[in-house]
């Protein structure tokens, strides 16, 4: 069985194992394929059962930083807002 390594997070992808309704060729394959772990698409190309090419083609494993920061701030507000409730 084939096993792609994931180029953004490094998790063992096999695309047999990935679901029921995606039904790889692992013998010949070229598209896309997504890992379960971090959800990022990579590239793939498959001939005779081995892997030809593969790259990331969107990177889900990287934390968003501006994401990351409206949630941070989200929480401060929610935990200030309790503050201002409390009796002093």
């Amino acid at each position: 069985m084939v096993e792609i390594e994931c180029l953004a997070c490094g998790k063992a992808i096999k695309p047999r194992q990935l679901n029921d309704t995606d039904n790889y060729d692992t013998e010949n394959y070229d598209g896309q394929i997504p890992c379960q772990e971090c959800k990022s698409l990579l590239y793939v190309k498959l001939v005779k059962g081995k892997v030809q090419k593969y790259k990331i083609i969107e990177d889900k494993s990287k934390l968003n930083w501006t994401d990351f920061v409206l949630r941070m701030q989200a929480e401060r507000n929610q935990q200030e807002k309790g503050e201002g409730d409390k009796p002093r």
